[in-house]
């Protein structure tokens, strides 16, 4: 597992601005927990697949559609 601060995906985001956070973390999708706030966890393999799981409220940030 990976951890990310906040501040870095933020960063990273507002280096590609036509990004999804799912693009610009390279992982299949984002989860939103409540409980996080300054941190962002990527896990390698859950079902076979890269997963996030990120704030709620920076999910609903880059949140694209």
């Amino acid at each position: 597992m990976k951890r990310l601060p906040r501040a870095a995906v933020e960063e990273l985001m507002d280096g590609r601005p036509e990004a999804t956070l799912e693009a610009a973390l390279e992982v299949f999708e984002v989860f939103a927990s409540g409980s996080l706030a300054d941190e962002v966890y990527i896990l390698d393999d859950v079902g076979g697949k890269r997963i996030a799981i990120a704030p709620t409220a920076l999910k609903d940030k880059y949140r694209r559609g």
